[in-house]
């Protein structure tokens, strides 16, 4: 608010008491001053000024400000009029209304108060009001000196408050590094950073989706994938033009966003043209990314811990059922085995039968356990697929040479436990024919979602296969690949050239009940 702190008042007050006895040294020096004049203006000054500095309310205020105007019109009608050294000193009593109409309302209040100075002066000089105004043209500067000095009060208050409230929103975001993995954090951060830097587009561009997060639009993987691709757009911070999905070039702000080891973790994307944004823009956005750095600081150590932790519950749970279950099934067999030899031969026609049944149904049952035991210690059941499979192309192509390349278009809620336990066997199933046979440097996987389906395809730049391998039943697994696409009613290609490389690609309907984004 304008003049509201006792500090405030302090300042305009003491400039006050500098411009009444500036005007009463110069009109001093002309003869006409009177004891009586310089008294009254010094008592009537006194008394206003503790008056407000010992805070009234606000009826008594409004009166108190209409009193000092109208002492002001008097003292300038004693002192010369427009003439007045005391001019100045009269304009400022002004400045105390705005503290109670708005900006609108002060603009009008002096105007009409400009406009009545000559014409009351004028009345009562026995002068046309528009002879007085070309005797005193001077007049004209004071006022115009007066709107633009208060005109640039005003813009500079405007702001300055539109910056302090920036500042506050900052401020504000502090919560949100408090409570690391909070549904929505990304998007809360992109709408403060949009407000920040008034209202213009932003995007925060992860590399990786985190667990708890929603997905952001369409454009935002465009973009993400984009620079994923692009190398030579991974700098500090630049300006660039880059192709929008529907073709047209738009101007962005890139910066990259790095963690505290200097890893890149995403982008902050702005649509601004060259240097557009402001110092103070660069300065908040920097403030609003200490912040995001601090959650994905903290994401990345409970993840770390939460996997951790989930590693060694499994593996606890794999160990107890080695040692309970397995062995008790073990023992069974073992058992079973000596009943089939042990049964007399009277029985044995009848009986076999029933024992083969029994010793069959305890060896799948033993095969479920230990494959339910190697998928305990797996990652494959990490709840995020896309996170699952990424982790697992690390794990595969670790210390082979090979690079692999992930990426994902589209984003489930929900999927069916069988549907991403098949992606997941694909991709690990292809993944390790690339590394033993394939002889390749990259390995790319796309795995892309929409309302309708599945689309994964798995693709390498190695050696390829002959034509007669591609038909030998269980070479490279191709026949368990296919027959675990098919059992979800999908299909499945094999595309391969010699010393160019292979590609599979399947499609998996989805139920069209399930959440698609």
């Amino acid at each position: 608010m304008f003049l509201t702190t006792k500090s405030s008042l302090y300042v305009f007050f003491g400039g006050r008491w500098v411009l009444l006895l500036m005007g009463l040294l110069i009109y001093t020096k002309s003869g006409n001053v009177t004891p009586g004049l310089l008294l009254a203006a010094v008592l009537f000054h006194t008394a206003y000024s503790l008056l407000y500095l010992f805070k009234m309310g606000k009826k008594a205020a409004i009166a108190a400000s209409a009193v000092d105007i109208s002492f002001g019109i008097y003292l300038l009608w004693l002192t010369g009029g427009l003439s007045s050294p005391f001019l100045i000193y009269c304009f400022t009593g002004l400045l105390m209304v705005k503290r109670f109409v708005t900006w609108r309302g002060y603009y009008r209040i002096s105007f009409c108060y400009a406009l009545l100075l000559p014409l009351i002066f004028a009345l009562t000089s026995d002068a046309a009001a528009y002879i007085y105004l070309l005797n005193h043209f001077d007049y004209s500067f004071v006022i115009l000196g007066y709107f633009c000095l208060i005109s640039f009060a005003h813009y500079t208050i405007q702001a300055v408050r539109k910056q302090y409230r920036k500042m506050v929103m900052i401020y504000s975001s502090r919560f949100m590094a408090r409570q690391p993995r909070k549904q929505g954090g990304i998007l809360y951060l992109e709408g403060l950073l949009k407000k920040i830097l008034d209202e213009r587009e932003v995007m925060l561009c992860m590399e990786r989706d985190r667990q708890n997060e929603k997905a952001l639009s369409w454009k935002h993987t465009y973009f993400t994938n984009y620079m994923k691709q692009n190398a030579s757009l991974h700098g500090q911070r630049m300006y660039a033009q880059l192709p929008s999905p529907t073709g047209e070039l738009e101007s962005l702000y890139i910066q990259t966003l790095l963690d505290r080891g200097g890893k890149s973790y995403g982008w902050l994307l702005v649509k601004a043209e060259k240097n557009e944004l402001s110092i103070l823009h660069k300065m908040y956005i920097q403030f609003i990314l200490m912040r995001l750095e601090a959650i994905h600081f903290s994401d990345e150590e409970l993840l770390e811990a939460e996997e951790a932790a989930v590693a060694i519950e499994r593996n606890t749970i794999a160990q107890n059922i080695h040692d309970g279950i397995t062995q008790e099934l073990f023992f069974i067999s073992i058992q079973l085995f000596q009943l089939k030899n042990a049964l007399p031969a009277h029985a044995r026609d009848e009986m076999l039968p029933y024992v083969i049944e029994i010793e069959k149904k305890v060896k799948e049952s033993h095969r479920d356990i230990r494959q339910f035991i190697t998928e305990l210690k797996d990652e494959k059941r990490t709840l995020n697929l896309h996170y699952a499979i990424e982790k697992m192309l690390q794990r595969i192509t670790e210390n082979t040479g090979v690079k692999p390349i992930f990426e994902h278009v589209g984003w489930v809620s929900q999927e069916q436990v069988d549907v991403e336990g098949a992606i997941y066997h694909l991709v690990e199933e292809a993944a390790n024919n690339v590394i033993k046979h394939a002889k390749a440097k990259h390995l790319h996987v796309m795995i892309e979602v929409t309302s309708v389906q599945w689309t994964v395809m798995i693709k390498d730049d190695g050696i390829g296969m002959k034509s007669e391998d591609r038909h030998q039943e269980g070479r490279f697994g191709l026949g368990g690949m296919e027959s675990r696409i098919r059992a979800l009613n999908g299909s499945i290609t094999f595309q391969s050239e010699e010393a160019v490389g292979t590609t599979v690609t399947a499609y998996i309907p989805r139920e069209r009940s399930t959440a698609y984004v």
